[in-house]
């Protein structure tokens, strides 16, 4: 894999793990209002992601 692809896969995946992660805990703080996307389920999404683009991210890496 691409050294830059890697490095890019990598702050995507930092990023929206700590944003989902954030999401997530004010999701749960905060009530619900019933809008078009709770942001409980928007941080959990972007978790996911995250996850995603962690595990693209190890799979990419170079093997010794």
């Amino acid at each position: 894999m691409n050294a830059t692809l890697r490095t890019t896969l990598g702050w995507v995946s930092a990023v929206t793990l700590n944003v989902g992660a954030l999401l997530f805990v004010v999701g749960l703080l905060l009530p619900r209002t019933g809008g078009d996307a709770p942001v409980l389920g928007v941080g959990v999404g972007m978790c996911v992601v995250g996850l995603v683009a962690g595990g693209c991210w190890l799979a990419g890496r170079p093997h010794v």
